[in-house]
């Protein structure tokens, strides 16, 4: 590890064989104890969405997050793509996913809560999941941040929802995966229990933390529609595919060892609410619920059971 904040990879204190951190000890998952979900389901499906607003004055410090501007400011075509997903394609996924008695959890930044009062007034309406995903994908959390600033943001993305929700706000995922030494620190102090930054399992595992124990999840970056259609210029067809490979892998897992598995299907609004797109997830989400043991899920539903031992 190395960053504005660990001068020289030599003095990090946990640099050592094995981790180099002390979150969690080294599982591997045929060690893991084995989880049998909600009537005996094989597989639950988590379908967690990317609301997030990008500001037309994002940084480029210290990265780029996925998705983000890359035109000279001020970029309106990026801003209003993704201005897009929050305005227009939200609703369609919305709609496929609701028509299919599926909850999602949406990862939502406090900003959209503030800038899009009445998508915060439907996503309450939706009975969706919250989860807090940072103020916006302009304020990403890393080593050159203080504490006393990280702790601010943290602060003020979960302060903003819980003033725009009933409903508790459980989870968290900071924007663009990004996190210092403190992140998980700070999240765990503000009350939450369960994060999704980390993506180094298929199933979720406790997380030690100063101000108690998260629960990690699985937010499968290797499946999410930015990683396939933005980043890898896949097509609709393609990105189908790939979802169910992998869901047919986890059902059969299942079915091997009889311990449930999750199948995460990551979705951001300005991708997958294109008119051109909407369908395919449609039939994409028909395909995987006409399997027998199949059981859609929250976050924190998810959470709830593996802790409970299924």
């Amino acid at each position: 590890m190395s960053g504005p904040g660990i001068p020289n990879y030599l003095d990090y204190k946990w640099r050592r064989r094995g981790l180099d951190h002390d979150r969690f000890p080294h599982r591997n998952l045929p060690q893991a104890r084995p989880v049998a979900w909600p009537g005996k389901a094989r597989v639950a499906l988590w379908v967690a969405v990317h609301v997030g607003h990008f500001p037309m004055d994002m940084p480029r410090t210290p990265f780029v997050a996925p998705g983000g501007v890359d035109r000279p400011y001020p970029s309106y075509w990026d801003y209003t793509q993704r201005d897009y997903g929050n305005r227009v394609g939200i609703y369609r996924l919305m709609r496929a996913l609701d028509a299919r008695g599926v909850r999602a959890t949406a990862l939502l930044n406090s900003a959209v809560a503030t800038r899009y009062p009445a998508l915060a007034r439907e996503i309450a309406a939706s009975q969706w999941e919250v989860a807090a995903a940072g103020i916006d994908m302009g304020k990403l959390h890393h080593g050159g941040l203080a504490q006393a600033q990280e702790k601010a943001l943290v602060e003020q993305a979960v302060g903003a929802l819980r003033g725009a929700f009933a409903t508790p706000i459980r989870g968290w995922h900071s924007p663009a995966h990004s996190e210092s030494l403190n992140t998980l620190d700070l999240v765990a102090a503000a009350g939450l229990d369960w994060v999704a930054d980390w993506i180094n399992d298929d199933m979720p595992y406790a997380v030690t933390t100063s101000a108690g124990t998260l629960t990690a999840m699985p937010l499968a970056w290797d499946l999410s529609d930015q990683r396939l259609l933005f980043q890898q210029h896949m097509d609709t067809a393609e990105f189908v595919e790939q979802v169910l490979r992998a869901f047919a892998t986890l059902y059969g897992e299942a079915q091997r060892t009889g311990s449930g598995r999750i199948l995460t299907l990551t979705l951001t609004p300005w991708l997958m609410g294109q008119p051109h797109r909407i369908r395919a997830l449609g039939g994409l989400l028909d395909r995987i619920l006409d399997h027998a043991g199949v059981w859609p899920a929250t976050g924190a539903e998810i959470v709830d059971a593996w802790r409970a031992g299924g």
